[in-house]
């Protein structure tokens, strides 16, 4: 039972491949949204320093997923 196999442990390498590519929507539309949010701070002149550290540890994560989705094999 891993983080990304809940249950009784059946699916295949597929069905791991399947949910990382749901995960890595998810994460990269916040990612995005992140983006965003930062880029309009910046140019009004105001603080930006948590959305840039939120921006900082969504792409960190988003780059865990990524590559745990391309050791899949699938």
């Amino acid at each position: 039972m891993g983080l990304f196999n809940p249950g009784s442990g059946t699916g295949g390498p597929r069905a791991k491949a399947q949910r990382l590519d749901m995960l890595l929507g998810i994460i990269g539309v916040f990612t995005f949204m992140a983006v965003v949010q930062t880029v309009v701070l910046e140019v009004r002149g105001e603080p930006a320093g948590t959305s840039a550290l939120l921006l900082a540890v969504l792409l960190g994560v988003l780059y865990v997923v990524w590559r745990a989705r391309k050791n899949t094999g699938v």
